[in-house]
């Protein structure tokens, strides 16, 4: 049985005992050129590793896609990104309440 057939067993005995996988797991080994991503059903992730499958097929492969919605997937290792949060000061934040304000106002005004 390789990884990918342990893991989605482990998904699908989770689901058998009714316990709910919320598991999110990134994993590669040191100098490879692929990781091996696990997301649940009805997140972001999910649904961007879905799209990056559907943009990039030869690239991003879903190699499980449980009942539950849970998928695991294969990506080139640039793919991965981890970042800080972007810090914002209050006039960044204010400038930019106001520019969504005039653009949420113009698009009623539009669709009335």
């Amino acid at each position: 049985m390789n990884d990918f057939e342990t893991i989605a067993n482990e998904v699908d005995r989770r689901n058998l005992t009714n316990e709910v996988s919320q598991e999110c797991a990134i994993e590669w080994i040191r100098n490879a050129r692929t990781a091996t991503v696990t997301f649940p059903g009805n997140t972001k992730y999910n649904t961007k590793i879905r799209n990056l499958a559907e943009e990039y097929p030869d690239q991003v492969k879903i190699k499980y896609d449980n009942s539950d919605g849970t998928i695991v997937a294969t990506l080139p290792v640039k793919f991965i990104k981890i970042s800080a949060p972007r810090k914002v000061s209050e006039e960044q934040r204010q400038a930019a309440a106001e520019r969504f304000k005039k653009m949420h106002e113009a698009k009623n005004n539009t669709l009335s």
